[in-house]
């Protein structure tokens, strides 16, 4: 059972490989949510890892969403400091959808790692 930190960690990887990214470079939005997709299924992936018996998809979406918080939260917080709008309420939504699937998806990845789903297939 992934505890409260475990989740924390994730909604820091999940974010920070687009904040890193973003704040060297300047990318279009369509960039900004391939960078978000990539750490959240990353994200999810690594706190799967820690969930024994727990349903890969409910871990994904605490994951995803706790990620999300924080999205929200340092963002509120960049907006009042400097007084300024940066990202409209459809951008905070794709956000969201791609941070919840993302982590979703990297679970499920897990998931059929674990079970070796991938290497019967393959």
């Amino acid at each position: 059972m992934p505890t409260p930190e475990d989740y924390v960690a994730g909604a820091l990887v999940a974010n920070a490989v687009a904040w890193i990214i973003t704040g060297l470079v300047e990318v279009p939005l369509l960039v900004g949510v391939l960078l978000y997709a990539l750490g959240s299924v990353l994200a999810g992936f690594l706190v799967a890892r820690k969930a024994k018996d727990e349903i890969f998809w409910k871990v994904g979406l605490k994951s995803g969403f706790g990620a999300f918080v924080l999205h929200m939260f340092v963002n509120t917080a960049v907006e009042i400091v400097m007084s300024v709008v940066t990202w409209t309420l459809m951008a905070h939504l794709i956000v969201l959808a791609t941070l919840l699937l993302g982590s979703v998806f990297g679970a499920l990845l897990f998931s059929l790692a674990r079970r070796g789903g991938v290497a019967k297939r393959g």
